[in-house]
Formats: structure tokens, C-alpha cells, sequence
């Protein structure tokens, strides 16, 4: 993720510093995906950050009450 966004700075200032048409296409097109790799892997990442937070309180929820089963009777 830190590899893309630094990849992407770099063919930014690139595409600001260039003055051939060709560097102006290939700074702009590596600058562009290298901007989207990093937001569609920050997605990703922080998806998953809300997952885990998300699990460790679901977790803490069903230990408080007793279980998921607390509910349902036992057949005995």
C-alpha cells in the first residue's frame, strides 16, 4: 500500500517536471493506477480493521451473556 501511494507521488512530480509528451502520457498513466492500487488496498485494510474490531466486540457481547446459545434450552 505505502509502495503504490510513493509510486504514485513520484510519477506525479514527474508528470509536473516533464516536457515531452511521451513522459506526460506514462507519468500520467502510472501515476493513475498507482493512485487506484492504493486506494482500492486502503479499502481493503481498513475493511478489514472494522471486521476484526467488529469481531473482538461480538466476542466480548457473547462472553458477557453467557454464549450465543443462551437462548435456547438443553435438551437433557
Amino acid at each position: 500500500m505505502v509502495f503504490f501511494f510513493l509510486l504514485g507521488l513520484v510519477s506525479f512530480a514527474i508528470y509536473g517536471l516533464s516536457d515531452g509528451q511521451g513522459a506526460l502520457v506514462l507519468a500520467s498513466i502510472i501515476s493513475g493506477v498507482s493512485f487506484a492500487c492504493f486506494l482500492i488496498l486502503f479499502a481493503i485494510y481498513w475493511i478489514g480493521y472494522l471486521l476484526r474490531g467488529h469481531a473482538i466486540w461480538l466476542a466480548e457481547q457473547q462472553a458477557g451473556s453467557g454464549g450465543p446459545s443462551v437462548d435456547q434450552q438443553s435438551e437433557a
